[in-house]
C-alpha cells in the first residue's frame, strides 16, 4: 500500500474516532434554552453560580430554581426538561436519569429515543417517548401527570408494585403512602390553557399528540373524572406551595450519599 494511501486511512480513522468521542461528549451535555429570573446552576463539586441562555450543563450537575422563576434545558437527542419555580433538579445519563429533590418538571422524550427514569424520595416514574409533569414536595404529596404515552411508576422503596400512567392521567400520592392509589383522568385541554410549565415556555414538539388526546377527550360522551385536586399541577394551590422559601437543604451533586 502506497504511503499517501495508509496516511489518508489513518487521518480518516483519527478524523471518525474525534467526531464519536465528541459526539459522546456531547450527548452528555444539556444547554439552558431559557433562564427566567433567578436559575442557579452548580457543576460537580463547584459552586453554584447564575444560569444564563446557551450555557452548557455537564451530566452530574444541579440546576436549582428561586420564586417565580423557570428554566429549560434542551439535550442534543431534543430531549427537554423543564424547571419549575423553588425546584432542585439534576440528571445523569444524558437527561435519561433525573432526581428531583423538590419542586415541578416537566419532562419530554423522543420517540425512539430510549427510556427514562425520573427519581424523587417518595415516587419512581420510568418513561419511553412520553412528555409527563412530575411535581414533588417530601412533606405533602407526589403528583405525576402523563400529558401524552404512558409511563410505569412506583414507590420508591416498593418497586415491585407498579401502576401504568397513561397519557390524560394523573397520579398523586400522599407523602407516606405505603401503596399506590388509582390513575385518575384529567382535563388536558384545561392543562393546557393554564400550566406555567407549557404556557411560559415555547410550543412543545409533541404537542400535537397532546392535542389529540384532547380532541379525544371533549369528543368523549362520559365526564372527566377529576373529584381531587386541579389536574394541572400548576394551579393556585400548587404555585403558591412552590413559590413559597423551601426548607429542604441544597445538597451537592458531589456529596450526595446516593445517586438519583
Amino acid at each position: 500500500m502506497k504511503p499517501s494511501v495508509l496516511r489518508s486511512i489513518v487521518l480518516l480513522l483519527f478524523s471518525s474516532a474525534t467526531v464519536l468521542l465528541l459526539t459522546a461528549a456531547q450527548r452528555k451535555e444539556a444547554r439552558f434554552s431559557q433562564v427566567v429570573r433567578d436559575v442557579n446552576l452548580l457543576a460537580p463539586h463547584a459552586a453554584a453560580r447564575p444560569a444564563h441562555l446557551n450555557d452548557n450543563v455537564i451530566e452530574g450537575s444541579a440546576v436549582r430554581t428561586g420564586v417565580d422563576s423557570r428554566a429549560e434545558l434542551t439535550f442534543a437527542d431534543l430531549t427537554i426538561t423543564r424547571i419549575g419555580a423553588n425546584s432542585i433538579f439534576s440528571f445523569e445519563e444524558n437527561g435519561r436519569n433525573v432526581n428531583v429533590e423538590n419542586g415541578a418538571i416537566l419532562l419530554r422524550v423522543p420517540t425512539g429515543a430510549g427510556g427514562a427514569r425520573i427519581h424523587s424520595s417518595a415516587l419512581t416514574v420510568g418513561i419511553t417517548g412520553t412528555t409527563v409533569m412530575f411535581e414533588h414536595h417530601r412533606r405533602t404529596y407526589t403528583k405525576l401527570i402523563v400529558l401524552e404515552g404512558s409511563s410505569e411508576a412506583w414507590l420508591t422503596k416498593q418497586s415491585e408494585k407498579r401502576v401504568r400512567v397513561g397519557g390524560g392521567q394523573m397520579l398523586v400520592v400522599k407523602a407516606g403512602a405505603t401503596r399506590l392509589p388509582e390513575p385518575v383522568v384529567i382535563d388536558l385541554d384545561r392543562l393546557l390553557r393554564t400550566a406555567t410549565l407549557i404556557t411560559e415556555f415555547p410550543p412543545l414538539p409533541s404537542l400535537d399528540l397532546i392535542r389529540n388526546l384532547v380532541n379525544n377527550q371533549k369528543r368523549s360522551s362520559g365526564p372527566l373524572i377529576n373529584p381531587l385536586i386541579d389536574p394541572t399541577g400548576m394551579s393556585a394551590r400548587d404555585v403558591n406551595a412552590s413559590t413559597r422559601p423551601q426548607s429542604t437543604p441544597f445538597k451537592p451533586p458531589g456529596d450526595r450519599n446516593h445517586k438519583p
